[in-house]
């Protein structure tokens, strides 16, 4: 009897596969992609010569530079990833029409037609068409659902392909570490080791009436997911799939902690966030703020509005009160700005009463239009920052 069969495909260190590909001077080197190098920003991606001196994603240029000092640091290319992302979707394609992209470099396939036995041939040749057609390699991961199809595809990188049956899942994966399964973050795992749960395989064994009482719902997925248990659907990117926030991040050129420029900052995040909303169709009812101080600490902050928005003033205003109210005075790194809660324009009822209200979205329609065409310098708002 045939069930259903998940794909996960994960490219191998794309970006900075990419810009080897782009630069034949950079094959063999170790390639670090990130922000402008000659300023702070992170690491987004190292290629596998870099990776051997420990650099990793999401690290600091700095920390880098110590770790590889003859690293080669790239300025990333978005619209030159997408591209070739978007070209091996389809090659995805020829294999299913099932194809959920995750993110710019992983990608889910369902199959209900394959057995286990016939899927590794179908593996090895979207393997073989990707590295073909694009001379790059990726890591697939088999198995009978997202989540085990997801860790099975990072147990032989690169270039590995590996399959996983249900019921062996707890054979790969019990003896690691409660932090190795998908979906659990650094806070989710203290609280888990706070309770002795530290392998996988404690996990899947913990009573799920006492992780239900201490997680809520959340526990049955915990229970679920170190017991390698997933029904998600695979959904495909034709189907379109509403983003669950918008928001935009920045790093200081150097901390600080003047707050009439923290404040500034927040003012041009919060227009850079109002303007994708807008542009997309989306109104919000949240806004997060996120502050990351010099030593890394970082805090976030969220308020829900009993109503929806898209407005810049709003947003600012409501972040603004959010960081005047956590600010602790400390210098800061990093600061961002993002909106949940996110519904379409279109299926939400508004009743513009008053006229102010308006002028004021005629107003933000016109400050688009000329950010459209002109840049987004050529016209800035004049409010007053009060700190």
């Amino acid at each position: 009897m045939m069930k259903r069969i998940i794909f996960h495909i994960d490219m191998d260190a794309f970006f900075s596969s990419i810009e080897q590909l782009s630069n034949p001077k950079l094959k063999n080197k170790p390639v670090i992609v990130c922000g402008d190098p000659l300023r702070r920003s992170v690491v987004s991606t190292a290629s596998y010569e870099a990776r051997k001196y420990g650099i990793r994603s999401g690290m600091p240029i700095g920390q880098a530079r110590k770790l590889c000092p003859r690293g080669i640091y790239v300025t990333g290319n978005p619209g030159k990833y997408v591209y070739t992302s978007v070209k091996i979707l389809g090659i995805l394609r020829e294999f299913t029409s099932r194809v959920e992209p995750f993110s710019v470099d992983e990608a889910f396939l369902e199959f209900d037609d394959l057995r286990f036995e016939e899927s590794v041939q179908v593996a090895r040749t979207v393997k073989r068409k990707i590295r073909e057609r694009f001379e790059l390699t990726c890591s697939i991961g088999i198995g009978p659902n997202k989540i085990i199809a997801k860790m099975a595809s990072d147990v032989d990188k690169p270039d590995g392909l590996t399959v996983i049956r249900q019921s062996e899942f707890l054979d790969y994966f019990g003896e690691e570490d409660v932090r190795r399964l998908w979906g659990i973050g650094e806070k989710t795992s203290e609280k888990l080791k706070d309770l002795g749960i530290n392998k996988v395989k404690e996990l899947a064994h913990f009573p799920e009436e006492t992780l239900r009482r201490l997680f809520g719902e959340y526990g049955t997925y915990l229970k679920m997911t170190s017991n390698g248990i997933d029904d998600s659907s695979v959904i495909p990117y034709y189907q379109g799939i509403d983003p669950k926030s918008i928001g935009h991040e920045y790093t200081l050129s150097s901390d600080t902690s003047n707050r009439r420029f923290l404040l500034s900052t927040l003012l041009r995040l919060s227009e850079q966030v109002g303007r994708r909303m807008r542009k997309d169709g989306y109104m919000s009812d949240t806004v997060t703020i996120k502050i990351r101080y010099k030593n890394f600490k970082t805090l976030t902050r969220q308020k829900k509005l009993e109503y929806f928005f898209e407005r810049d003033d709003i947003l600012f205003e409501t972040a603004r009160n959010l960081f005047l109210k956590n600010f602790n005075g400390e210098r800061v790194r990093l600061l961002g700005v993002s909106t949940s809660g996110l519904t379409r324009k279109d299926h939400i009822h508004i009743d513009p009463i008053f006229s102010e209200e308006r002028r004021q979205d005629d107003c933000v329609k016109v400050v688009d239009s000329i950010r459209d065409r002109f840049g987004d310098d050529s016209i800035k708002r004049g409010a007053t920052i009060r700190s």
